[in-house]
Order: C-alpha cells, then sequence, then structure tokens
C-alpha cells in the first residue's frame, strides 16, 4: 500500500519529478507503473547474475499478487514465482541471440520449463515486426515491436506482442493476440527511477 501510494503522489505531482532513465540506471533500478484498469508497478534491477523484476498488482477489487521475475534476456524469462509456484525456463541456446533480432528478422529457441508437476517443453519463435519510438511521460524511446508465438507440444499457440525498448532493457508494453483479436495485458504509462520513487 504505501509502495502505491507513493507512486500515485508522484504521478499526482506530475511528470516533472521523473527523470527519463536509461540502461546505466537498471544498477540502481528503474520502476513502470500501469495505473488503470489493472495497477502494475514493476521494478526492475540488473544484478551480477542477470535482470530481475518484481511485480506488485492489485486489481479493481484490490486484490493483490506479486510476481517475481529473472531474466536471462528482457524478453525471455529464466523463472517466474508467484504465491509458492516457482517456474523454471531454459534455453537451447544462449538468449542474447535476441539482440540481433533486428538484423536476424526472427529467431526460434526452444524453451523447457520446470515446476513442481514436472516440466514441458515449447518451441518459441521471436519475430522482429518493426521498430519505432515510444514516449512515456517526457521520455521517448526507440522500441522494437516483437511477436512471440509459443507451441505447444498439443499443437496449441499462444501468440503475444510486446513493445521492446532495448535502450533501457525493458518491456513497455504487452498484449494477446487471440482468436477474438488483441487483449492487452498491460502498457506502461509512468517511468522513473527507484531514486525517482524514493524521494
Amino acid at each position: 500500500m504505501r509502495a502505491a501510494l507513493t507512486v500515485a503522489l508522484i504521478l499526482a505531482a506530475g511528470p516533472s519529478l521523473a527523470t527519463c532513465p536509461t540502461r546505466a540506471d537498471l544498477r540502481q533500478g528503474i520502476v513502470l507503473v500501469q495505473n488503470e484498469p489493472t495497477f502494475i508497478r514493476a521494478d526492475i534491477e540488473l544484478r551480477p547474475d542477470g535482470f530481475q523484476e518484481v511485480r506488485l498488482i492489485r486489481d479493481a477489487d484490490d486484490n493483490r499478487s506479486v510476481v517475481s521475475l529473472t531474466y536471462t534476456h528482457p524478453l525471455a524469462p529464466a523463472s517466474r514465482t508467484e504465491g509458492r509456484e516457482t517456474r523454471l525456463i531454459s534455453y537451447d541456446a544462449d538468449t542474447s541471440v535476441l539482440d540481433a533480432l533486428p538484423s536476424q528478422g526472427d529467431v526460434t529457441l526452444s524453451a523447457t520449463e520446470t515446476s513442481g508437476t514436472g516440466s514441458t517443453t515449447r518451441r518459441i519463435l521471436f519475430d522482429h515486426t518493426g521498430t519505432d519510438t515510444r514516449s512515456i511521460l517526457d521520455c521517448t524511446y526507440d522500441v522494437w515491436t516483437v511477436r512471440m508465438m509459443e507451441a505447444a507440444a498439443d499443437g496449441s499457440i499462444d501468440t503475444r506482442e510486446v513493445t521492446y525498448a532495448p535502450d533501457i532493457g525493458a518491456v513497455l508494453s504487452a498484449r494477446r493476440i487471440g482468436p477474438d483479436g488483441p487483449e492487452t495485458l498491460y502498457d506502461y504509462t509512468w517511468i522513473g527511477t527507484s531514486a525517482d520513487v524514493a524521494r
């Protein structure tokens, strides 16, 4: 509650309190916030063992949850913990190959997910569909649009499209592409450093 109130006060004060984070700020941490329809605050930090993210989520009914993620690459999670469940994800190749998406066009990786219920392997196609710029408050970043299609063993395909800002190593928005059209999963509208939030 205190963290949400702190961000709410910053947002009420206007964008002038926030700086425009760069990748260098990841060592101290950057914060991304979506206020509606579901409140999401994502704290992202680059540590010696990789990217770490903690998402605080509060829906309209005041149900709250915390999701912790680690990444081998900002587009490739290595673990996800929600509640008492942890899922570990390993890839069949070095995920730094995703840095070459604009020149390669697409990259396919196999991902093996292990949890308390066993393990599953799926193929993921990362398709670079374009480059653009994205503004949040007074900050503007070069972004890639990446469509990720995950093929499960039963033949089903889960498709998501993300807006990725390589200069800060963060996904700024994500949506699921289903048979009934796109569904927004999150779309951040506030960005700042951890120091901004601590003021």
